[in-house]
């Protein structure tokens, strides 16, 4: 999903004290081109590593909790790597998502978005705020799967995607709280109103 890298490498680049960065994508042509913008910036296949690979498979490879940083950017939904980030992150790991599928988060693919996130979108004037709180649910319920809960940091909606920072902690007993953050939302088929 890193494709060429450039993200990647502005991440070893600005933020201190990063010591190793893993770029991964599937595409054999996006990991050369990531190996080329490495060495173009100076830096070394130790410090930022280019591999090829499925991204669930080079998450659940580091082991649990092998990463502490995670930033999924896939093209569409990332709904088939949610699973194994909130078990690759590291206790209080910061995980990032990004989900370019507003279609099926708005409300104009309900069955899609429910096969994909496991909720059900009103068509509405608050589909930002409501694909965010689709999101932060989807990634809380996989959490709460392997003993762990999330504490959003950042939410965004802007134009055609969504961006989520939160971060993932392992506290078995704060999972069972977890359901006292979740909610329905009532919306009105004759009017614009909602609870």
């Amino acid at each position: 999903l890193a494709a060429t890298g450039l993200r990647s490498i502005r991440y070893y680049k600005e933020i201190p004290g990063v010591r190793k960065v893993i770029v991964n994508d599937m595409d054999e042509k996006a990991v050369e081109a990531a190996k080329r913008n490495v060495a173009f910036n100076g830096f070394g296949l130790d410090d930022i590593s280019p591999q090829q690979g499925d991204a669930n498979l080079a998450m659940l490879l580091s082991g649990k909790g092998g990463y502490d940083v995670i930033d999924l950017d896939p093209y569409g939904t990332a709904a088939p790597f949610i699973d194994a980030a909130v078990q690759s992150i590291a206790d209080g790991g910061l995980l990032c998502v990004t989900c370019t599928d507003m279609a099926t988060l708005s409300g104009q693919q309900p069955e899609s978005c429910y096969a994909k996130y496991g909720s059900m979108p009103t068509r509405s004037k608050y589909l930002h705020e409501m694909a965010l709180r689709i999101l932060l649910n989807t990634l809380e319920t996989c959490a709460n799967r392997y003993k762990r809960h999330i504490v959003p940091v950042v939410s965004c909606g802007i134009d055609f995607y969504i961006r989520v920072f939160v971060r993932v902690y392992k506290k078995p007993a704060e999972v069972k709280h977890t359901v006292a953050r979740r909610a329905f939302v009532l919306q009105s088929a004759g009017c614009p109103s909602f609870y």
